[in-house]
């Protein structure tokens, strides 16, 4: 299956997002680049201080290394036609340079498009090179007289081999496009219409026909001039006078009307080394996340049994500022948790509340991997229903399972307490009790006391609890 490509703003090349220029410079070797629109750019930016790269002449092979690093500042995934302004495989571009060309691609994520005449050198280093699966290899077959050039790139083990026949200034004839995955056709362009050469229509449809004949993509790229084109009313063909922000093809683009802008599908790819070094560096990050939140969650519901044990501790022997003065020198549980733990009462009064919770509805979980027990916060939502739910915990078992699904959010679970409980619960403030001159404190201590002595030890327990009720009804705790 194939798909078309859109052309981005970092190019003017309609089958590639984004160029990279690591070298500039190279020198005419062939026809075909009689007018090469890489010297004419190279020559527009000599001597220009704001454009280093072009300090020397265009047949002046020149590698930029600080070039090199260039894919690592593109976020996105990029389709990047590699050398634009010159041949990679050009005889003055070191092997040493043309290997780290390779490694910056075979490392990043990035789709790219490697183009050249010098076929024998590609031929010679591709097995010596780490062709990826993102890296594409072709060849410019511009006539009929460089049909060995498709030799040369059969032997190439890259995952696509393609041709970019343009400018198409002869016809190829009888081209055997056998091993071939990709090819793309265009028309000469260029400012100086005398200096052009006409692509003819028959040349265009044979290569279109053998593309279709052997279920090769086929991407036509332009006519290059309006002059070239067969059609005088192809719609393509760019208005004169008419500005716009998206790329046209030069003189159009359709072939007897139909477009052909057809792209080999690939796969995704993210790197070798450096995904594998990330790789390798998360999943050490990975499992310190997963003790930690195991230590984390062993330590709440610790924190939690502790602050619940202490709590009905004191509780059983009485309740109030006496009590916690008695047995841990502080006037309440909030003073105890400030000064004390020096943690705020409102997290520890959740962490209890969270394991009493778990305590009444999933106690089997306290006995096994705590990991599998959410958080405090997450818990904590059920609090003010947590009575009801206990009274009859079979009727709330969706809820349960919504709240102990450690994959599940506290806005999921929210949402379903909503569903169970519309009404929410409203906080209300006490209505402050005015200072009464009675001592009610002593007085009801002295009733405790007196009482205390009437009853069984068993009962002990019972009278504390029904003295604290009266206590805070009085407002005294």
């Amino acid at each position: 299956m194939n798909k078309i490509v859109k052309t981005k703003s970092g190019t003017k090349i309609e089958w590639a997002e984004q160029s990279w220029n690591p070298i500039v410079g190279c020198e005419q070797i062939t026809r075909g680049c009689k007018n090469c629109y890489a010297k004419s750019m190279h020559n527009r930016h000599l001597g220009n201080p704001k454009q280093p790269k072009y300090i020397k002449p265009f047949n002046h092979v020149v590698e930029w290394e600080n070039e090199l690093r260039k894919p690592y500042d593109w976020k996105n995934p990029l389709v990047v036609f590699v050398c634009s302004m010159s041949d990679l495989f050009n005889k003055d571009v070191s092997e040493e340079f043309i290997r780290k060309v390779f490694k910056i691609m075979n490392d990043s994520h990035h789709q790219y498009r490697v183009l050249t005449k010098r076929s024998e050198r590609l031929k010679e280093l591709a097995p010596t090179l780490n062709w990826t699966p993102n890296i594409w290899a072709g060849v410019t077959v511009e006539s009929g007289k460089y049909l060995s050039r498709i030799d040369d790139l059969r032997d190439v083990p890259a995952t696509v081999r393609f041709l970019s026949v343009e400018p198409l200034i002869d016809d190829l004839g009888e081209v055997d496009l056998t091993g071939i995955h990709w090819v793309i056709a265009g028309g000469e362009s260029g400012n100086s219409l005398k200096s052009l050469r006409k692509t003819e229509c028959d040349w265009v449809v044979n290569i279109k026909d053998k593309c279709i004949k052997n279920k090769i993509p086929f991407f036509f790229k332009q006519w290059g001039r309006e002059e070239f084109n067969p059609d005088p009313n192809d719609p393509t063909i760019p208005k004169r006078g008419v500005k716009t922000n998206e790329h046209t093809p030069k003189g159009g683009h359709l072939i007897d009307g139909v477009e052909y802008s057809e792209v080999p599908e690939f796969v995704e790819y993210w790197g070798l080394d450096v995904v594998q070094e990330v790789k390798d560096e998360i999943d050490v990050l990975d499992q310190a996340l997963k003790r930690s939140i195991k230590s984390f969650s062993q330590s709440w519901i610790a924190i939690g049994k502790s602050l619940t044990t202490i709590k009905e501790k004191i509780d059983e022997c009485g309740t109030g500022r006496k009590y916690w003065q008695t047995y841990l020198g502080v006037d309440s549980f909030q003073d105890y948790c400030q000064k004390k733990l020096q943690f705020s009462r409102e997290a520890a009064t959740q962490m209890r509340q969270a394991f009493t919770i778990v305590q009444s509805v999933k106690p089997k979980l306290l006995e096994g991997d705590v990991e599998k027990i959410p958080s405090y916060t997450k818990l904590r939502s059920l609090g003010p229903h947590i009575d009801k739910i206990k009274e009859k915990p079979e009727n709330y078992s969706d809820l349960l399972d919504t709240a102990f699904d450690i994959s599940t959010t506290r806005e999921e679970l929210n949402k379903k307490l909503r569903n169970y409980f519309p009404n929410p619960i409203k906080s209300v403030k006490p209505t402050p009790v005015k200072q009464n001159i009675f001592d009610w404190e002593e007085y009801l201590e002295e009733v405790e006391e007196n009482i205390s002595r009437e009853i069984r030890e068993d009962q002990q327990s019972s009278l504390r609890k029904i003295m604290g009720e009266i206590k805070r009804l009085l407002n005294l705790l």
